[in-house]
């Protein structure tokens, strides 16, 4: 189980199968891995080293945190939408922002526990919540429009496409809701193994189709009107003696481009997809749970470890590997104005060379994790920290 310390930041699942004395030893283990030997040394985050910056990156607003981090379990997500931008605090609070200038456009307290699982498209702004409901406000003055109850927890950020909305919830299922009222139109249901990680990855629509990764290392296809499976992939394999040890969960973001989907799995790997046919294209070996980000030529993604890999979109062979932020906790990557960019758990953003992989910048916009992948809309980039302070940023060349 080489690297087996670095990732025990990696909140786990118990399925309700499972009682609490029977999961005790496991939990136990958890808690003492890295506590002793030669894996404590690999349990310190790799301290920053000194660069040139080649450009330069330059505040255009700037949001104070509300609350204290350590008030609440989780942390504030943003979502931008054309002008827009919508923050949610874990516990119900809900505010929109004018994306150019920060400007609050409407305030509501929802008073619901929510998840984190935020989305938005047709007019509404969606978020899930930890009873297993979706409810849609306004997304001009954040009325309520509806809510509609699924069977679980609502982990993943809910969809929107054709007047279907897409969610998926912790026990494997995936729903279909009709946008103007949230009445369910359709039902796809996985079986969820008995350990997994916390969370599931968020539902990728494409045209008339539904992408989405599960704990039990599949992916799937399904009809976006009917929910009816149109392929099934399985990228991951549970191996190994311990629970720990066969985790495959597939949490992290999928990605698609010029029909191929890329999706990768924890402890398992990397693969690109036809998209129509679920042909496998090419594979490799790879354990990451956070997304995946494209572009013309390349495919940017962190693993478990910290490191940043940029890989050949057409191969998957590697053309270069940051490992400077080993054991940051870094983000999943996005791409502003051609550059990559991650945030890591001491507030730094930092942005990478496409061509090798160098830095190019580096920014600290908090003292807490920037644990959210950044948002880009028109080259601005949102960034919002674990206890919601926000940062809009503007790259510039020297």
């Amino acid at each position: 189980m080489s690297g087996f310390a670095v990732r025990t930041h990696i909140r786990v699942h118990l399925s309700p199968l499972g009682t609490t004395a029977h999961w005790w030893p496991l939990l136990a283990l958890l808690s003492l891995v890295g506590c002793a030997g030669p894996l404590t040394l690999e349990s310190h985050p790799t301290p920053l080293e000194r660069f040139q910056p080649t450009v330069t990156v330059a505040p255009v607003w700037y949001q104070q945190p509300q609350s204290r981090a350590d008030e609440w379990e989780g942390s504030s997500v943003i979502v931008v939408d054309d002008k827009q931008l919508f923050i949610a605090h874990p516990r119900g609070r809900v505010r929109a922002l004018d994306s150019e200038c920060g400007c609050r456009l409407w305030d509501v307290n929802t008073e619901a526990a929510l998840t984190g699982a935020i989305g938005s498209g047709d007019g509404h702004l969606l978020l899930g919540t930890q009873k297993g409901e979706v409810l849609a406000l306004s997304s001009q003055d954040g009325s309520l429009q509806w809510r509609s109850q699924l069977s679980s927890e609502v982990m993943g950020s809910p969809q929107v496409s054709q007047g279907v909305i897409v969610a998926r919830t912790n026990d494997g299922k995936i729903f279909g809701l009709d946008a103007q009222d949230g009445t369910r139109l359709w039902v796809y249901e996985t079986i969820v193994p008995s350990l997994s990680l916390r969370g599931v990855g968020d539902p990728l629509i494409v045209g008339d189709k539904v992408f989405a990764g599960f704990s039990n290392g599949k992916v799937a296809a399904l009809s976006t009107s009917n929910g009816k499976l149109q392929w099934e992939k399985v990228i991951a394999v549970a191996k190994g003696r311990s629970e720990l040890e066969r985790l495959v969960d597939v949490d992290a973001g999928l990605a698609y481009r010029d029909d191929i989907l890329y999706a990768v799995a924890f402890q398992g790997r990397l693969i690109a997809l036809d998209a129509n046919s679920g042909r496998n294209l090419w594979t490799r070996e790879f354990s990451a749970h956070s997304g995946v980000v494209l572009d013309d030529q390349q495919l940017y993604l962190s693993d478990d470890d910290g490191q940043v890999f940029a890989l050949d979109r057409r191969t998957g062979a590697t053309l270069w590997r940051q490992n400077k932020l080993l054991r940051r906790k870094i983000s999943a990557p996005a791409m502003q104005d051609g550059k990559v960019v991650v945030g890591d758990y001491e507030g730094y953003l930092h942005w990478l060379s496409p061509e090798n992989g160098s830095f190019v910048a580096r920014r600290r916009v908090d003292d807490v994790a920037v644990a959210q992948s950044p948002r880009v809309l028109n080259n601005i980039l949102y960034s919002v920290s674990h206890r919601g302070a926000i940062s809009a940023l503007r790259m510039e060349m020297q």
